[in-house]
């Protein structure tokens, strides 16, 4: 598993703060940490002096933004919270609500909110139909990247090409398997002289070969020995949030390898946004429309330059052959058509990267995230909880061993009797103003 070593908290204190100024009151942040982990037992609030009060009376707002969602494996993953003497003691009385899906719970509020990064999304559907989380969409990787590469701004390139493509490919399991055909197809179309590029026979995640792999999509599997015709790789997937001027200066043009490739969502990384912060012109192996995608945020793509009909094409494996042709064609160009050629898509490239680190871009994320969350707030307030939950803390509030618990427990995370108290005549306050 890739876990990010960036202080990404700073991205979940920014959030917050644009929350809470939109709320107008507290609000609890969950995210995983470590960043980049799928693990459910890594998904906990930002904040450790968060009391159990704090969480009761404040609405949530649960971070799934930088992976694709998983709504069948979060409601198959709980975390249950059995080394808690409070959820044991509600266990043996019967009165334990389990967690859901992402390790929702209800507070006084009947929803949280899901904040997330993709479109077109049968996951988001699933999360609609549970009805109870309100989802939020931005696009969390370009707030990422623009940290991640803001270095790239100040960069000056002194072009040197020796390869025409360069090909970041390091993992290849979950939903990257595609890579390896493609890895495949380039060797078909004898295009390896013209790739910078390596292959992972071993996945650093799995520790297998691919050989041993058990495909989720069998038309990803080689026949090829791929490695026999590639440079073997010893970067980790995590180096995507990194970038080598070198081999920016040695080559034209990026063919980026998305996250998500045969899948119906929209969902673009920092992987998309890295050739655009290096100025560079690009070919993007993502799902179909990831470049009307890109373009809906401002940036320009080369239709003008090549033929990008591919990225409409919606069976997979045809789009990837269509990736493929497209940069076997542009391999065929004599010198002075690859020279006028390239010369218009610098031009893009340029506009495309003084763009990505321009305000206007910024305010554009940020005014999608800020109004995204206006409108779920305003959902969250039409999704009371306070009388179920004021009922269920009355009823357990008649039995003597909740009651000694909570006199007697000094820790923060589980309830005391002034925080039980203190969140009643919250509830109830609520309730009335309603």
């Amino acid at each position: 598993m890739c876990l990010m070593s960036i202080p990404l908290d700073r991205l979940y204190h920014y959030i917050e703060n644009v929350a809470q100024e939109i709320y107008n009151d507290r609000i609890i942040i969950y995210r995983f940490y470590p960043h980049g982990s799928k693990n459910i037992n890594h998904l906990n609030n930002l904040h450790d002096s968060d009391t159990w009060c704090d969480k009761t009376i404040y609405p949530s707002l649960w971070c799934n933004d930088q992976e694709p969602l998983d709504h069948k494996f979060y409601s198959k993953n709980i975390k249950i919270r059995s080394n808690s003497e409070f959820v044991e003691l509600l266990k043996s009385l019967n009165h334990y609500v389990y967690p859901k899906n992402l390790n929702y719970y209800t507070n006084i509020f009947k929803k949280g909110l899901l904040l997330h990064s993709e479109k077109r999304s049968e996951n988001l559907e699933k999360y609609r139909n549970d009805n109870e989380l309100i989802p939020v969409y931005y696009w969390s990787h370009a707030v990422i990247a623009r940290d991640w590469f803001r270095y790239a701004e100040h960069v000056s390139q002194t072009k040197q090409t020796s390869k025409i493509f360069l090909i970041y490919n390091r993992a290849w399991s979950n939903t990257r398997e595609y890579r390896l055909r493609f890895v495949e197809l380039l060797i078909h179309l004898n295009l390896q002289e013209h790739c910078k590029t390596s292959i992972n026979p071993i996945e650093p995640e799995l520790g297998i070969h691919y050989d041993s792999h058990q495909f989720k999509n069998s038309i990803w599997r080689p026949v090829t020995v791929l490695e026999n015709h590639f440079p073997i790789s010893s970067a980790h997937s995590h180096y995507s949030a990194d970038f080598d001027i070198e081999d920016y200066e040695s080559t034209d043009i990026e063919v980026v390898l998305e996250t998500l490739f045969d899948d119906g969502r929209l969902h673009l990384t920092e992987k998309s946004l890295r050739p655009i912060a290096m100025g560079q012109p690009f070919i993007l192996a993502g799902t179909q429309g990831s470049l009307e995608y890109l373009r809906s945020y401002g940036f320009k793509t080369f239709g003008a330059v090549w033929d990008e009909s591919y990225d409409l094409v919606e069976d997979p494996a045809e789009r990837l052959i269509q990736i493929a042709e497209l940069m076997k064609y542009v391999s065929t160009w004599l010198p002075h058509q690859r020279e006028c050629n390239m010369a218009e898509a610098r031009a893009i490239a340029e506009y495309n990267r003084q763009h990505f680190f321009s305000q206007e871009f910024f305010n554009q994320v940020i005014g999608e995230l800020k109004e995204n969350l206006t409108v779920a707030f305003a959902q969250l307030e039409l999704c009371d909880n306070y009388t179920a939950w004021l009922g269920r803390w009355n009823k357990l509030l008649t039995y003597s061993e909740i009651n000694q618990f909570l006199n007697t427990n000094q820790d923060i995370k589980a309830p005391t009797k002034s925080q039980v108290d203190f969140a009643i005549q919250f509830a109830q306050n609520k309730l009335t103003h309603l």
